[in-house]
C-alpha cells in the first residue's frame, strides 16, 4: 500500500486545505492566533506500525477519534503527546499548566479541537472527491499509541503529521485516518477520479 507522488500531492492538498478551515474556526471560536500546517503525510501499514508504534513517538497521548462511514468507513484521530496536550488546552483556556483545573479542561478543550480539526478535514475528503461521509460524535481518550493502535481494525494507517503554531508557540499533533483495505481502495479510486476531473 502505497501513493504515488501525484496521490501524495493531492492528498496533502487536501487535508491542507481542512486544517485551513478548521484554523479560520478555531480562530474565530477561541480568540487566538491559530496556524494550522501539513508538512507531511504518508500511509503505514497497519502490521508495520502494530510491530513499530515507536513510529508515532513514544509515552502517553492524549487522543480524539471519530468514526466515519459512507463511501468508505474507517476511523480519524487527532493524538498529542500529553506535554502538548497540557499546553494546547493551557493556552486555549488562558490557565496555568499547573493549574489544578487544568486536567478538568482537558477532554472538553481537546473534544472541541478535535470536532473542529477532524471534521475540516474529513468535510474537505468529502466535498473534493464528491462522496458523502457521516461521523460519529468525536470522543477524547487518554491512551498510549499501543492501546490506540490496537483498537483499530484497519489495514492501512493515512498519517498526517500536523504543526499547531498558537500565538507562535509551536505544538505537534498527528491526524490519523485508519482503513480497511477495501475502504482505502475506495477512497484512492475516488480520488483519482476527482484528479481526472
Amino acid at each position: 500500500m502505497h501513493l504515488d507522488p501525484a496521490q501524495k500531492d493531492a492528498l496533502t492538498e487536501l487535508v491542507n486545505i481542512g486544517v485551513g478551515h478548521a484554523a479560520s474556526t478555531l480562530n474565530s471560536l477561541i480568540g487566538h492566533k491559530i496556524r494550522l500546517t501539513v508538512p507531511s503525510i504518508e500511509v503505514i501499514d497497519m502490521d508495520q506500525l502494530k510491530a513499530h508504534p515507536d513510529t508515532l513517538g513514544i509515552g502517553d497521548i492524549d487522543a480524539v477519534s471519530m468514526g466515519f462511514n459512507g463511501n468508505f468507513n474507517g476511523n480519524a484521530s487527532l493524538m498529542f503527546p500529553t506535554d502538548s496536550a497540557h499546553t494546547l488546552v493551557s493556552i486555549l483556556n488562558d490557565e496555568p499548566q499547573d493549574s489544578p483545573e487544568l486536567e478538568e479542561l482537558m477532554g472538553g478543550t481537546l473534544a472541541e479541537v478535535g470536532n473542529i480539526l477532524l471534521n475540516g478535514v474529513m468535510g474537505s475528503i468529502g466535498n473534493m472527491l464528491a462522496v458523502t461521509l457521516d461521523y460519529d460524535v468525536p470522543a477524547y481518550h487518554k491512551s498510549s499509541i499501543p492501546q490506540l493502535i490496537g483498537h483499530q481494525h484497519a489495514d492501512a494507517v493515512f498519517l498526517a503529521r500536523a504543526d499547531f503554531y498558537v500565538d507562535e508557540l509551536h505544538i505537534t499533533g498527528n491526524i490519523l485516518l485508519f482503513f480497511e483495505i477495501e475502504s482505502f481502495h475506495a477512497m484512492l479510486e475516488s480520488l483519482e477520479q476527482a484528479m481526472a476531473a
